[in-house]
């Protein structure tokens, strides 16, 4: 009696774990394509008209010369930023 009981509550509570899980990384997701990265606002400022070539090419290295940085001090490699056209 109390076999078939446990079976349906495993299973219940099995289920809730899972939804629980995919509705946690479906928020996630949403709230990371909300995020935009400091590269994206310097691109969409330039496409905008708001800076000139030069400014955005100087903000483009300070950002990435940051990453870079950043990847330093956490081992990583680095981030070489284009050559200039």
């Amino acid at each position: 009696m109390i076999e078939p009981i446990l079976i349906v509550g495993i299973a219940i509570a099995c289920t809730a774990w899972y939804m629980q899980h995919i509705w946690r990384r479906r928020r996630a997701r949403k709230k990371a394509l909300h995020h935009s990265t400091g590269l994206e606002v310097l691109a969409a400022r330039y496409a905008r008209g708001e800076i000139d070539r030069t400014e955005y090419l100087q903000k483009r290295d300070d950002i990435l010369a940051s990453y870079a940085g950043g990847a330093q001090q956490l081992g990583g490699a680095q981030v070489s930023s284009p050559s200039r056209a």
